[in-house]
Parts: structure tokens; C-alpha cells; sequence
């Protein structure tokens, strides 16, 4: 299978775990929508009721206070159900079968990698799968003069490898490039889960 195939194969399965991910936000994001707005019903009948015995002074006060403090609730609870998702997502990278772990992080590696020339940095857990062979393969996808080497050491993660060149160090790990990744979507994955 070609990598074009493999890579194509992760997209359409993130894809599809994405999409199914954003479903059950979307279900998630009305439930709370419809929740906070009965909830932004019964406060607005109270208020109300409230004002109509202070001056208008006190009731713009009090309107914008409590406005403030259901905004903030609804806030919280989109910033939870955001960390749901990136954490559903997280797991599902995580747990990747062998050989797909192993081609996506021979496309990090080469898209990643400067003079082909880097240590490469283990996970502990994970030092046998970067064989001679694996070694060979990033050499040849890479090109030109590569020589990837395996690092002695064996790095403090669980997840995803360093590269090494000297001073210079490129951090390919789970955690650094699911930040990086949800850096670029996040705001488009809260415009579609929470429209305004």
C-alpha cells in the first residue's frame, strides 16, 4: 500500500471521527443552547419582576451583571465541551494501529526533518519499532543523502519522536502537535459547533 494510500486512509478515518466527534458536539452544543435558554428565560421573568421596583439605574445594573454571568456560564461550557473533543481526539491518535503510528510518523519526520541527517528520539515503550529497516525507509522517502539515526537515549514521552541535529531539536511528539494542530482549527471548529 502506498503512503498516498496510507495517509489518504488516515484522513478519511480522522475525517470520519471528526465528523462523528462534531455530531455528537453539535447534539451537545443545542442541548446546552436550549438549557441556558429556558434558564435565560426564568432569569430575564425574574429580573423583571425585580426591576420593576428599583429605579432604571438598578435595573440596567442588574440586567448586564446577571447577562454577564450567563455569558460566562455559556462560555465555561463551550470551552468543556471543546476540551471533550480535543481530548476523544487525542485518544484516538494516540491509539493508532502499529503501522499506521509508524507512516504518520515517517510524514512527520520527512516533512519536519532539515538536512536528513537527525538523531531520531524513542518513546521507551516504543524503541523496537524504529528498526534498521524503518531507518531505511525514512532514508529512502526522505532522499537525497539522509541518514537518520536511532538516538541512544530513548525520550520522556509516549508518543511521537524528537529529531536531534546538533543544537537544533524539532519536538514531533503527540502533545507538541496536537497543540500546533488545534491552534490552526480551533476557531473553526467553534464557529461550527457554537454559531452565533
Amino acid at each position: 500500500m502506498s503512503i498516498e494510500n496510507i495517509l489518504q486512509r488516515i484522513e478519511e478515518e480522522t475525517g470520519a471521527s471528526v465528523r462523528e466527534i462534531m455530531g455528537k458536539a453539535e447534539a451537545q452544543a443545542a442541548g446546552i443552547r436550549d438549557e441556558y435558554a429556558k434558564k435565560g428565560a426564568r432569569l430575564r421573568e425574574e429580573l423583571e419582576r425585580k426591576t420593576r421596583l428599583r429605579a432604571a439605574d438598578e435595573e440596567r445594573r442588574l440586567i448586564v451583571g446577571e447577562e454577564l454571568e450567563l455569558r460566562k456560564a455559556v462560555l465555561k461550557r463551550k470551552r468543556e465541551i471543546l476540551s471533550d473533543i480535543y481530548r476523544e481526539a487525542h485518544t484516538r491518535i494516540s491509539k493508532l494501529p502499529q503501522a499506521e503510528y509508524l507512516e504518520l510518523i515517517k510524514t512527520f519526520i520527512v516533512k519536519n526533518a532539515l538536512s536528513g541527517r537527525e538523531e531520531i528520539v524513542p518513546p521507551a515503550e516504543q524503541r523496537g519499532m524504529f528498526t534498521a529497516e524503518y531507518l531505511e525507509s525514512l532514508n529512502k522517502a526522505r532522499g537525497g543523502s539522509s541518514s537518520f539515526s536511532l538516538a541512544e537515549a530513548s525520550g520522556d514521552f509516549s508518543w511521537g519522536v524528537v529529531l536531534r541535529e546538533g543544537h537544533r531539536r524539532e519536538d514531533l511528539t503527540l502533545g507538541v502537535v496536537f497543540e500546533q494542530v488545534k491552534e490552526r482549527i480551533e476557531s473553526e471548529i467553534a464557529s461550527l459547533l457554537f454559531p452565533e
